[in-house]
């Protein structure tokens, strides 16, 4: 069930089936249930009444007067407990009649007062003074023990144990089940076999959670006794207790259907429960309604009924408000009918801590103000919670303050109300105003910690508390509370955020993540635990890819939350290399609170707009800047007087604190002078900026009459378009914005932008606004002190500093600076006691950087004489000191590098300086300076220059100086160490002597190179640096000299570069040696001077003689250059005629090859013509044939017709295209050809007929080929290819036909081509 309160959601928790099983015990016990088992009974319908015997015979003055007194059920609530006793022992009641009224007092929920009455009757049998038999002992007996536990677990009332601990109460309940224990042992010693003896001790075990024993007395009184309705109520609870829900159903069920009027409502109640357990919702309200109506005062068929209406309810219908307003009803009706019913008492306070109430008498508003006028006069305290109409604005009461300029109204007398942020909407009238009771809830949730010992439900209660004082901003008291409830109930999530929000607010980030952990364990999307533990991890560095899991994780289940998104750009917030993710999250965040309607607070803005700033996005940053001060306006903040001006903010770049006021006149403008049509303000001074006219401004020099001087003279071209005359006059104005306290921080947000962008002047001007208007900010002096050092004013920075130091004496800023500023003097001593000083604070972070400034001062004063050693312990305890309380301060750490490498520890000092850049990202560019010694040292030249120049990168990225030195010092002495590095560099090169030495002249330029750097980023004369930089050109000319000897070419240039080198620096180290001579203080000794004056000179005639040869050399080299050239142009143009020759000739001979080509093609189509004649010639000779075959068929046949004839007939067919391309092509011997046409060269019988003939008609002329048309690939031509096929005469072939006895028909075709 979902209840409305965030702690326990039951409808009865606690108090459910032990209190019905306990009470239904009592009223069975009390009606005199015996041994045997009970039947269905028919009781009236009116419950009988009370009658006591009247016994004393001074209560009877006559016959006539009644003998007993009579108490009817609906009086006896009126009829106090101990009035009742005193007339039952005076009467000498029986203990039948105790029973009797401890029952009517039981049924009508005055179980207190029945239990009262229970124990003086058995005191009376334990006096003997009863006279009563044993049915009436046992049955008072058992009673008062069950009368007792139902006191258990229901606390007491809230008045009379308000001072009692937990600890107490526990006792107490102890003391109960013992004293009922008492009871049911003298009822057993009377009668053991009594069943409500039984049942009473399953009770007595079942309060105490021995649901075991309690099963146990409650299934021997079912065995023994049959269907009792108690045993099955407590049998009903046992089950309720080990969670079979379904087996507590079926046994309250059981005992509805057995005893439908004697189980009562209290049985309903529990039937209800048991179906809320199962999911049933609709049974349980049900059961809980029966009850109700049943007996509309069971207040947990109220409660029930109440939660299980307000957790089905839909916001969106109609009837909500209805509905809410009913079962808050049936709520407050049951906290009136048992005001101890803890249950009851937490649900309410927990729906009027979230209801509004309303404040007789309306209100107004005004637009962006924060001042509310009221009807009447309203009893609201500061710091109380208020909501102005239905729009749902909110705030906070404020303290009342008097302005200097009071308004009409409030000088009227009007009631009026501050509030802490302004109407954000249109003025309006008439409208209510709501307040929070917390009062109220604090009563509700004080009385149900006080009524119930129930652990969950005490929870609940010191949770509601906790929230109270939680939005109260009461957070120490809000963490005790949230503590106890998270001892009390461990699972109770809200409490447990609450506890870990507590401990954010106190700085205790390592618990509140060990508590948000827990939290996640029993609510795994628990968004807002996400978020906040993910900003943690993110802001302590040890998990920062978890940290973003969180905070992924939450966004994900909630994506257009821009509260989580906010969380997340805090988280990235912390690492500088995320400030650009950072901004954008927040950008994100304020488009989602800008779809919902509302706009970014001033905090989130700002935020943003420092992100911009170190971001070097200085126009978003200031701009930024100026929305979050149009925020935090109050109502005029925007607007000037013309009143004597007290903040002095004049500077164009500071516009968002000053505005141009109307001065009321008319200015004629003439050079540099204005004269007014009217009295000038009486504000207006020498010194105010004044605007003339659209365009013109200048600032007031001198006042006389109408007639004022300004600095500058009205522009003659302005007079094109804008006239000189009847102009108005503006007296630029400070606004209210820096007299808003909530702007200050803004403000300085925007001098320290100008101080990043330059504008010095523009940031020392709203600095000294803002101490000028808001005396007590710190910050202002301090920016100021450092300004004046960084400018070289070191006398300002000390009056600043002392300004400082007044305003906040002992203020560890102040101290931090004023110790810097020593430190930057190197003045040891005091900045040795300043920082002693802050180390007494015992402040964390000042006494971290105390330590470590103590332990820097020890570590520059090692050369103090005989103290070496002893400074350098010093220092490396201060460090150690540090990181004992600290291991992730990378700052000591990085200390404790350089005690390592001071001690030649370079290993270890190499290590810790990786490990400290590691884990702060290069955040600390002196630990890059120290690894590049550390490589330095190791010969390790090229990764100490990348380090070098890595910190130099970052001191110019960062446009501030690292160190207490001036940016160019700082800057000038890294340029030393990497010109130190290419020198050593160039040395170790050097020692290879051969050619290998040749990078060495390049390195020692370098060297050169970085030294001029450095000298002229000094202001002074340094006589060291000039020396070595002298120093230097030497050894490079020494270098150059010796490439003949190690093999390396060189040039006269180079040769020239070092004698100009050496000539430069001789003059200059003479000049040193004068002034040493001259007693002038010079760093160097004379014998080095001398020795340097001696080898440069020597060096300089040695270089002019090698600069001659190498004139020499390179004149000589020219000559054979230009040789070598000519020479290689001769061969290069004799290379070209050879190139042109042969493609000459490749075109005659493409040439020759496409003539033969086309000469073959024209052969080619002669034979295709031939062939064609041929063609058509065979066909004629074809046609005539026949004709000649069919006359011959009609002719006579001769008889003597020669074997052979030789004669050529004229009408022969013409040879086939076949047999003419043979002729032709054909290489093959003709005799081999003849064997070719028969197999064996047997001719068949009919082969020389004439139907041979006809078969050799029939082929089809075959089709040219390609190597008919064009000839083979070869370069013989068509003549030597028909040549090789030999032609027969008609001799060879008669021959041939002799020889065979047979010819063939292409022979025949051949001799008729011969004849």
């Amino acid at each position: 069930m979902a209840a409305p309160t965030t702690g326990t959601s039951d409808p009865a928790e606690g108090q459910s089936a032990t209190a019905v099983a306990a009470g239904s015990a009592a009223a069975v016990g009390g009606g005199g249930s015996t041994a045997s088992p009970p039947t269905l009974e028919n009781d009236p319908s009116l419950p009988p009444s009370l009658c006591i015997p009247i016994t004393s015979s001074s209560s009877v003055p006559s016959d006539e007067q009644p003998n007993f007194i009579e108490i009817f059920p609906e009086e006896i609530s009126n009829v106090p407990s101990s009035t009742l006793s005193k007339v039952l022992t005076d009467e000498d009641a029986p203990l039948s009649i105790w029973s009797d009224a401890a029952l009517m007092y039981v049924q009508n929920r005055s179980t207190v007062s029945g239990s009262d009455l229970l124990q003086e009757a058995c005191k009376r049998e334990e006096a003997g003074v009863s006279g009563a038999n044993n049915a009436d002992r046992v049955r008072t007996l058992a009673s008062a023990g069950i009368a007792l536990l139902t006191q258990v677990n229901r606390g007491g009332d809230a008045s009379a144990s308000s001072t009692k601990d937990a600890k107490d109460i526990a006792q107490r309940d102890e003391d109960v089940r013992q004293a009922s224990d008492k009871q049911f042992n003298r009822a057993t010693k009377i009668d053991g076999l009594f069943p409500m003896t039984w049942i009473g001790r399953g009770l007595l075990h079942l309060t105490a959670d021995r649901v075991d024993q309690a099963q146990f007395f409650f299934e021997t009184t079912l065995k023994q006794c049959g269907q009792v309705l108690p045993a099955l109520l407590g049998m009903a609870a046992v089950r309720y207790k080990k969670e079979d829900y379904a087996g507590a159903l079926e046994l309250y069920g059981r005992a509805m259907a057995l005893f439908p009027d004697k189980s009562g409502s209290e049985t309903r109640v529990g039937f209800g429960l048991a179906c809320y357990k199962l999911g049933q919702v609709d049974r349980a309200k049900a059961a809980f309604r029966r009850a109700h109506a049943m007996e509309p005062k069971n207040v947990e068929a109220m409660v029930g009924l109440a939660i299980l209406d307000l957790a089905s309810m839909d916001e969106t219908a109609k009837d909500y408000r209805a509905r809410t307003e009913n079962a808050i009803r049936l709520l407050s009706t049951a906290n009136l009918v048992d005001h101890s019913n803890a249950l009851v008492q937490n649900h309410l306070a927990n729906h009027y801590f979230w209801k509004w109430a309303p404040v007789p008498g309306t209100v107004s508003v005004e637009a962006g103000s924060n001042v509310v006028t009221t009807s009447q006069p309203m009893n609201l305290d500061t710091g109380e919670r208020v909501r102005i109409g239905v729009e749902g604005f909110e705030s906070y009461v404020a303290e009342d303050e008097e302005e200097e300029d009071d308004d009409d109204a409030a000088a009227a007398g009007a009631n009026t109300l501050r509030l802490k942020d302004a109407w954000n909407g249109e003025s309006a009238t008439g409208l209510k105003l709501w307040k929070k009771d917390y009062d109220r809830v604090v009563a509700l949730a004080r009385g149900a910690l006080n009524s119930t010992t129930v652990k969950e439900m005490q929870a609940e209660s010191l949770f509601i508390l906790a929230r109270v004082h939680h939005i109260r901003d009461e957070m120490e008291q809000a963490a005790k509370f949230y503590d106890r409830a998270c001892k009390f109930a461990p699972h109770l999530a809200p409490a447990r955020f609450g506890l870990a929000q507590t401990l954010i607010w106190d700085e205790s980030y390592d618990e509140a993540a060990a508590h948000l952990r827990l939290v996640l364990g029993t609510s795994a999307n628990a968004t807002d635990a996400l978020a906040a533990l993910g900003l943690l991890e993110a802001k302590s560095g040890m998990d920062r890819r978890g940290a973003f899991s969180y905070l992924k994780k939450a966004i994900d289940l909630d994506p257009l939350n821009p509260d989580l998104v906010l969380l997340e750009a805090l988280a990235l917030q912390q690492q500088e290399a995320d400030y650009s993710k950072s901004l954008e999250c927040y950008r994100k965040a304020s488009v989602l609170m800008e779809s919902r309607g509302t706009s970014p607070p001033a905090e989130v803005l700002t935020n943003m707009g420092v992100l911009c700033h170190e971001t070097k996005q200085y126009k978003d940053a200031e701009e930024y800047y100026a929305r979050a001060l149009r925020t935090l306006d109050e109502d005029g903040a925007e607007e000037s007087s013309l009143a004597i001006d007290e903040d002095a903010v004049r500077h164009k770049d500071n516009a968002l604190f000053w505005n141009y006021v109307d001065a009321g006149v008319r200015a004629t403008a003439k050079g540099m002078v204005l004269t007014v049509d009217g009295p000038l303000p009486g504000g207006v001074k020498v010194g105010d900026h004044v605007k003339v006219g659209n365009t013109f401004e200048s600032v007031v020099t001198a006042l006389e009459g109408k007639t004022m001087t300004v600095k500058d003279s009205f522009p003659a071209s302005a007079e094109g378009t804008e006239t000189p005359e009847g102009m108005a006059l503006s007296i630029k104005r400070a606004n209210k914005r820096l007299r808003n306290p909530a702007s200050v921080s803004v403000a300085f947000n925007l001098a320290r932008l100008h101080e990043a962008a330059g504008r010095i002047i523009a940031a020392v001007e709203l600095h000294k606004t803002l101490v000028k208007r808001h005396p007590s900010y710190v910050n202002s002096y301090l920016r100021l002190a450092c300004i004046a050092r960084d400018c070289g004013s070191l006398k300002d920075c000390s009056v600043w500093l002392k300004s400082a130091c007044a305003v906040a004496p002992g203020n560890p800023e102040v101290l931090t600076l004023v110790g810097n500023l020593h430190l930057s003097l190197c003045d040891w001593a005091p900045a040795q006691l300043v920082f002693d000083q802050l180390l007494t604070q015992k402040v964390p972070n000042v006494e971290a950087y105390s330590m470590l400034s103590l332990g820097n001062i020890y570590f520059n004063n090692l050369k103090t004489p005989k103290k070496y050693a002893k400074h350098l312990q010093h220092a490396a305890d201060f460090y150690k000191r540090i990181l004992n309380k600290d291991k992730a301060n990378a700052y000591a750490a990085n200390g404790l590098g350089t005690v390592l490498a001071e001690k030649a520890d370079l290993l270890k000092a190499k290590e810790t300086f990786s490990r400290v850049r590691e884990v702060s990202g290069d955040a600390i560019p002196d630990t890059l300076l120290n690894l590049g010694h550390i490589y330095l040292a190791q010969k390790k030249h090229p990764e100490a220059l990348q380090m070098y120049q890595n910190y130099l990168s970052r001191i110019r990225d960062s446009g501030a100086p690292i160190n207490s030195k001036n940016q160019n010092e700082n800057e000038s002495e890294v340029l030393q160490y990497v010109a130190f590095a290419y020198f050593d560099w160039a040395k170790q090169t050097e020692q290879h002597n051969n050619v290998k030495a040749a990078p060495a002249d390049e390195r020692y330029k370098q060297c050169i190179a970085y030294l001029q750097m450095a000298i002229r980023k000094r202001r002074d004369n340094n006589v060291v640096m000039k020396f070595n930089l002298c120093m230097t050109k030497l050894q490079a000319a020494n270098c150059v000299l010796q490439k003949v000897d190690r093999g390396i070419r060189r040039t006269s240039k180079e040769v020239q570069e070092a004698l100009n080198g050496l000539v430069e620096s001789l003059p200059i180290v003479e000049q040193f040696h004068r002034w040493k001579t001259e007693g002038k203080k010079i760093h160097i000794s004379t014998s080095t001077l001398n020795v340097f004056i001696a080898q440069c000179k020597s060096n300089i005639d040695i270089a002019k003689s090698h600069l001659e040869e190498e004139i020499k050399k390179e004149a000589e080299a020219a000559d054979i250059r230009r040789l070598q050239s000519d020479m290689a142009n001769r061969q290069r143009r004799q290379k070209e005629i050879e190139a042109l020759k042969r493609q000459q000739e490749e075109a005659e001979r493409e040439e020759a090859l496409e003539k033969k080509a086309m000469e073959k093609m024209a052969k080619a189509q002669g034979l295709v013509e031939a062939w064609e004649q041929e063609a058509r010639a065979k066909k004629d000779a074809a046609e005539r044939k026949k004709a000649k075959k069919n006359a011959k068929d009609d002719a006579p046949v001769a008889e003597d017709a020669p074997v052979f004839d030789d004669e050529v007939d004229d009408d022969a067919p013409a040879p086939s295209v076949e047999e003419t391309n043979k002729a032709l092509f054909d290489d093959s011997d003709d005799d081999d050809s003849d064997g070719e046409l028969f197999v064996g060269g047997d001719v068949p019988k009919d082969a020389a007929d004439d139907g041979d003939e006809d078969m050799q008609e029939a082929k089809e002329p075959p089709k040219p080929s390609e190597g008919d048309l064009f000839g083979s690939d070869t370069d013989e031509s068509d003549e030597e290819l028909v040549k090789k096929s030999t032609k027969r005469s008609k001799d060879d072939t008669d021959d041939d036909a002799v020889k065979g006895g047979q010819t063939t028909k292409r022979r025949r075709v051949l001799d008729d081509e011969d004849e």
